[in-house]
């Protein structure tokens, strides 16, 4: 029995070993890539610090977070931080005198709003509800049976009529009832 399993841990050992070293050949080029990148990263640095400072213009990196690239850039950001930390400050200019900003210009003046329109477009509660009223009054509950509509739609669209002065409250046998108050024109 051990020497089966000895032979096992052999066998998964030297896939392990195939699997990293795979692994280190795909990201071989990606460090290649990110040693040449830092080099020319410390050229653009020292060619910045030679400038004025009124030159220069901040650059932000930044890599896909979660990526290998990411990674390297966060290590390098950390590495040049604490390379900048040993590095001695350049002695620093006087800042130039600022020019006093320009006056904004006035806002224009907006548009004033359009007039609406005497009847707004009507959905499919209302026109149901203005053509069962075209027969007579009706309650709430008629309505409901009639138009086939949710209480609730028979009373949104009841409340957007009445606002619209299509249709108009009034009572029957001691209950509230809804009747056209014009003529209804759709």
């Amino acid at each position: 029995m051990s020497s089966v399993s000895g032979v096992m841990s052999a066998d998964l050992l030297a896939r392990v070993r195939a699997e990293i070293d795979a692994r280190i050949g795909a990201l071989r080029p990606a460090l290649e890539e990110y040693q040449e990148l830092l080099d020319a990263a410390g050229k653009l640095d020292n060619e910045t610090a030679s400038q004025p400072k009124s030159e220069v213009t901040p650059v932000r990196r930044r890599g896909p977070r979660g990526s290998a690239a990411g990674a390297l850039e966060l290590a390098a950001s950390g590495s040049r931080k604490r390379a900048a930390a040993r590095k001695p400050a350049a002695p620093s200019e006087p800042a130039a005198p600022r020019k006093p900003a320009a006056p904004k210009p006035k806002p224009k003046p907006k548009p004033k709003p359009k007039p609406k329109p005497k009847s707004a477009p009507r959905g499919a509660a209302e026109r149901a509800i203005v053509a069962a009223l075209e027969h007579g009054s009706h309650t709430p509950g008629e309505l409901v049976l009639v138009t086939a509509l949710s209480g609730a739609e028979i009373r949104a669209g009841a409340k957007k009529l009445e606002r619209a002065g299509a249709i108009g409250r009034t009572r029957r046998e001691g209950r509230i009832a809804y009747a056209l108050s014009v003529p209804a024109a759709d």
